[in-house]
């Protein structure tokens, strides 16, 4: 598993399911035929590739046991701000 105390980033989470399918032992040709999505989308989720639908990783997630939280970057309750505009979010 990836260092989750890091910030969020495309390259944690892919490294966080790739090391849940194959913790799992199952291979990308397992996942990718109970999902009904392409092995090479399943490839670029677990490279980090940010061109991936949303609900393929999702998808992906959901059949994995993985989950993750939302927070809020209201400025108002939380003080450990990172300069970013809401047009750089991934």
């Amino acid at each position: 598993m990836p260092d989750l105390t890091k910030g969020f980033s495309p390259k944690q989470l892919a490294e966080a399911i790739t090391a849940k399918r194959t913790g799992m032992k199952l291979k990308l040709v397992d996942v990718s035929k109970a999902l009904s999505i392409s092995k090479p989308t399943l490839i670029k989720i677990e490279k980090g590739d940010t061109s991936v639908k949303l609900i393929n990783i999702l998808k992906v997630m959901e059949y994995l046991g993985l989950s993750f939280s939302l927070l809020s970057d209201d400025v108002t309750q939380n003080t450990n701000t990172t300069g970013l505009s809401d047009d750089e979010w991934y």
